[in-house]
């Protein structure tokens, strides 16, 4: 069986947005040991995040419709890689 385009981009975009989650979780006690952090600052970094997905979710439709879904999974699977990229450096 073969996915259509746009589904392939939608699948690629649904697995790309899980990435960060699972990097955050496995990278935050060698973070929290380089950096001297305090065990309260994965909260505050994952209300942080609980933030930003409210705020991505509520202006998802303008740019979906503005962009028109190949553009909008394009950059967002390209914002989270260089999220990935941060969570690594």
């Amino acid at each position: 069986m073969r996915l259509s385009a746009p589904l392939a981009l939608a699948y690629l975009g649904f697995v790309s947005l899980g990435l960060p989650d699972g990097a955050l979780g496995v990278a935050w006690p060698g973070v929290r040991t380089a950096f001297g952090l305090p065990q309260a600052g994965l909260g505050l970094t994952i209300a942080a995040g609980a933030v930003g997905y409210m705020l991505a979710s509520a202006a998802a439709g303008a740019v979906l419709a503005r962009l028109g879904i190949g553009r909008l999974l394009a950059s967002s699977t390209a914002a989270v890689a260089l999220a990935c990229i941060g969570i690594a450096v």
